[in-house]
């Protein structure tokens, strides 16, 4: 062993130098170098080599092409884990860099111009690879961004070859231009911005050759869009193994270790409207920061009016909340009245600061860092359309310079915990769109370099721009777009917690699979944003001697049937960002009459995120995108131990097909346990007629619609291991062996279904059964295999189910006329009416037009994919015309977020028959997804019936 070599490295990295070929080498990647570059990449694993006949770049410098394979032999030299090559062009000296670390699956190539005439230059072109293979190129495919609006381009191209082998070849930046032609590929872009070397090297996006396996199992180039029924018509696109290594790649350029984030989002409880200049306003204020404490949050996104330091009339952004943001200093800062540094914190925020350090928060700013700031005017652009206004341009260097010292100065004098950056546009003219993305990267990547620990919590246009922008924050946008109602087509569902949760699971599975997004900068999002606007399409203001203050609206808006879904639904796809939204807190009554079991539920599974993160890494999606009619899910595993989410956003009862192998993440052969974590703990699923599942089984699970299902996936223990105690499957509950009586005791069940009860009986075979009771009561059983009981028990009641369907569902259906017969049990009405009980709000009229409020109504809710607000329909029930009316997320009229039709039915008799007749507009086939009951939840009882 080469005593220059730490022992930490040695084992895994190889550098071998002097008159042969220098070669990098790790215990993955074999990257093998000639005269002017890259000529082998080994892909020690899998036992692939691909040959380079050709590797050079190009780079235009000042209007100057500079093409690398018509400069002059290369120098080289060599270290630990790097191969630089420099050559002379013209002025410049350029040099490449090729680097492969020690945990890296790839090698990375990185231009340099180290040194340059004196002066301003301009970097107006940058090609990072420009390659010829020897292997043949059997196709290609190139993900991209492509947003003309923006002027983005490709993310680079994945090149696939002979034997299921692929080579990814990306530069880290999402405006490139990938061409192929044959076996030879280029990769480059457009900088166009000044360069100066008072600022240092200029170095351009790294690019990275990243070898892979092909999978076979090919992602569709485009998503179908949100909630249409298909089928998808998008052409074949990405391999799940390309997705894997590209998301690999973003992961090993994340800036410091990223934490897992807790964070309260205020302005979803509409704090703008709480004037915390007013004794009144800091003590609502402080009630919302005791729930978000409460709840398991350590950061809350702050957003309040302050009259006393600034005035809504008086913003010069484009949506008029200059007034709330940097703790509601934003005004005075943008026009150099308050120091970020040594400016009096005035007390009405130190107040609130103080107190949310005393639960344990810290407060996270709202800023929007392109508004006219006064400090320079070189930074000020004008506005296309309005030569009037003036935004700050985030391609000008000292803008840069002084946000950077601007932030890191007001973080430290304040004592918040981070900034939540919106508005950030990077479109304005006088610069490259690239130089300002350029820019607010590096601002992006200062911060956190500087604040290793800070929250960056990234809005309006962050969520566009791709992985390469997320290095250094929290993660992009929750929802991708607004989270107000209007913002984003909703799921036809009449809660929208649960439409919200529907959101932010097909936005994270757009962020994984097509922006590459790793599960450390996955964003959660729980619950909702209530609506802003009144009918007027406005939100409602009114104009004070403290200027103009937006009024109290829907502070009164918990989902309180929504709410597990959308926490499962964020922890699922998104556990190391819990985003939470619309809580408890701002209306006195759902305040208080929050209980403490709910409150309970929510901390400890905020909690259960945090012990599990090392899971929650590993999540992957499965079962495809989330769509109507269909369940989808996560699985978070590593080796053989981990967690299964699943999700059925429909009204009717799907099956969830689930595979017990390597598509969901398990990595080892053998036998399985597995336990549900919810709805109903501690229940083991057991496999028909065996108990314990096997690798490479399919779990078939019936979904109930509009549920959750959470499962825990375990080795079975080993025969030497085994229980000597028999085990139970299909329900909660004990069970002994004596004296040949199998006794099933608190058993608990769905009412009014049946269950095939499982009983796992240990050797030795001596240990016979002879007659089984379940709860005192004696019952049938069978012996499906060897050592198995198999008991079918019915729960006492009558049967009526989450989400119950009128009728059945029939693909065929194309609208017209449907008719159906139901009963409604009593104890239906009992539980709206302990429900009434149990969350004892005052509701008005207005209240009741929100569809997920007032849950003690029992709602008959016609589910059609695709709704269109300009259909009209007609119910009756028992001959009587019923009102139907039209749900909207936004509550009030807005075209795009109708979600269907439904009926308050609360005043149905109980225990008799009724018959519906529903009148519908003409449909597609598949369209009508059916007739639900809504506000009805799955009741359980240890009652066996007869």
């Amino acid at each position: 062993m080469s005593p220059f070599l730490p022992s930490q490295l040695a084992p895994v990295l190889l550098l071998v130098h002097g008159l042969t070929a220098p070669i990098l080498s790790n215990t993955r990647i074999r990257a093998e170098f000639g005269a002017r570059g890259l000529v082998s990449l080994a892909d020690l694993p899998r036992g692939g080599v691909y040959h380079f006949t050709r590797d050079e770049f190009g780079i235009v410098l000042g209007g100057t092409r500079y093409e690398s394979a018509e400069l002059a032999t290369p120098t080289r030299r060599t270290e630990r884990d790097k191969v630089t090559y420099a050559w002379i062009a013209g002025a410049y000296r350029l040099e490449v860099v090729y680097e492969l670390r020690r945990d890296w699956g790839f090698v990375s190539k990185q231009l340099l111009v180290t040194v340059a005439p004196a002066g301003t230059f301009r970097v107006n072109e940058v090609t990072v690879f420009d390659v010829t293979l020897r292997d043949s190129v059997r196709d290609v495919y190139v993900p991209g961004s492509r947003r003309a609006n923006l002027g983005t381009g490709d993310y680079g191209g994945a090149l696939r070859f002979a034997g299921g082998r692929g080579l990814l070849a990306v530069v880290q930046n999402p405006f490139l231009h990938f061409e192929r032609t044959g076996n030879t590929f280029s990769t480059g872009y457009q900088p166009d911005m000044d360069w100066t070397m008072a600022y240092g090297s200029f170095a351009a996006d790294r690019g990275l050759l990243a070898p892979y396996g092909l999978s076979g199992r090919v992602l569709p180039a485009r998503m179908l869009p949100e909630w249409k029924l298909g089928p998808a018509d998008a052409p074949p696109g990405m391999d799940e193994a390309e997705v894997e290594a590209f998301t690999g790649l973003v992961r090993a350029f994340l800036i410091t270790p990223p934490r897992p984030v807790k964070i309260f989002v205020g302005w979803c409880v509409n704090d703008y409207q709480i004037d915390v200049a007013t004794p009144e306003g800091r003590a609502e204020y402080r009630r919302i920061l005791d729930r978000a404490a409460g709840l398991g949050a350590e950061d809350v996104l702050f957003a309040p009016s302050n009259s006393d330091l600034s005035r809504r009339e008086a913003s010069v952004d484009d949506w008029s909340w200059e007034h709330v943001l940097w703790l509601a200093l934003g005004q005075k800062i943008r026009m150099n009245q308050w120091d970020p540094k040594t400016g009096v914190i005035p007390p009405s925020v130190q107040e609130l600061v103080d107190y949310a350090r005393s639960r344990n928060l810290k407060l996270v700013a709202y800023v929007y860092p392109v508004l006219p700031f006064s400090q320079k005017r070189e930074w000020l652009v004008s506005v296309k359309d309005d030569s009037t206004r003036r935004f700050a341009s985030l391609g000008v260097r000292s803008l840069q310079d002084w946000l950077i010292k601007t932030l890191v100065d007001f973080y430290h004098h304040t004592g918040i915990g981070g900034y939540a950056f919106d508005h950030t546009f990077l479109t304005y003219d006088g610069t490259s769109r690239y130089a300002q993305w350029w820019g607010w990267r590096r601002v992006l990547e200062e911060l956190r370099r500087r604040i290793p620990d800070i929250v960056i919590d990234g809005r309006q246009a962050y969520q566009l721009y791709g992985p390469w922008t997320w290095l250094a924050g929290s993660y992009p946008h929750p929802t991708s777009t607004d989270e107000q109602p209007e913002s984003f087509v909703p799921f036809p569902d009449l809660h929208f917690d649960r439409v919200s949760a529907d959101r932010e699971r097909y936005t994270a599975y757009r962020y994984r699979l097509y922006e590459f997004a790793p599960s450390e900068i996955v964003p959660g999002f729980i619950t909702h944003q209530t609506s802003r606007a009144d009918d007027s399409g406005d939100m409602p203001e009114v104009k004070t001697d403290r200027g103009v203050m937006l009024t109290r609206l829907r502070a009164r808006d918990w989902d309180y049937l929504g709410w597990r879904y959308s926490l499962l639904s964020s922890i699922a796809v998104a556990g190391w960002n819990n985003v939470l939204n619309m809580i408890p807190a701002r209306d006195t009554e759902e305040n208080r009459a929050f209980s403490v079991r709910d409150q309970q539920w929510f901390r400890r599974w905020i909690a259960w995120a945090d012990t599990n993160k090392e899971y929650l890494r590993h999540t992957r999606v499965i079962l495809g995108q989330p769509a109507i009619g269909k369940v989808d899910g996560t699985a978070a595993i590593i080796g053989a131990r981990g967690y299964v989410f699943l999700f059925n956003p429909t009204g009717r009862q799907v099956t969830a097909n689930v595979p017990l192998d390597s598509t969901i993440g398990l990595r080892e052969r053998g036998a399985y346990v597995l336990r549900e974590l919810a709805p109903l703990e501690e229940r083991l699923v057991g496999k028909p007629g065996a108990g314990v599942w096997s690798y490479g089984d399919r779990m078939a699970l019936p979904m109930d619609g509009e549920s959750f299902l959470v499962l825990s996936i375990e080795p079975a223990p080993a025969p030497h291991e085994a229980p000597r105690e028999p085990v139970l499957f299909n329900a909660p509950g004990s069970v002994t062996l004596d004296g040949g009586v199998l006794r099933l005791e608190g058993v608990r069940g769905e009412v009014g279904m049946w269950d095939d009860l499982l009983v796992l009986v240990p050797p030795p075979p001596g240990q016979s059964v002879g007659s089984v009771s379940v709860n005192g009561q004696v019952v049938a059983f069978t012996r499906p295999s060897a050592g198995v009981v198999q008991v079918g028990v019915r729960f006492a009641g009558a049967a009526f189910r989450r989400s119950q369907q009128v009728g059945a569902y029939d693909s065929t259906f194309s609208g017209g006329a449907f008719t159906g017969t139901f009963s409604i049990p009593q104890r239906v009405f009992d539980q709206l009416a302990a429900r009434r009980l149990a969350w004892p709000i005052p509701w008005t009229a207005e209240d009741a037009r929100a569809t997920w409020l007032a849950p003690e109504r029992l709602l008959l809710f016609v589910q059609i994919a695709e709704p269109d607000d300009r259909w009209e329909a007609q119910l009756k029930i028992d001959g009587r015309p019923v009102q139907l009316r039209k749900a909207y997320s936004a509550v009030r009229r807005v075209p795009q977020t109708f979600v269907g039709f439904y009926a308050d039915v609360s005043g149905l008799g109980a225990d008799q028959p009724h018959r519906i007749e529903l009148q519908l507009p003409p449909l597609r086939p598949g369209q009508f997804q059916g007739v639900f009951f809504e506000n009805v939840e799955t009741e359980y009882t240890d009652r066996i019936g007869r």
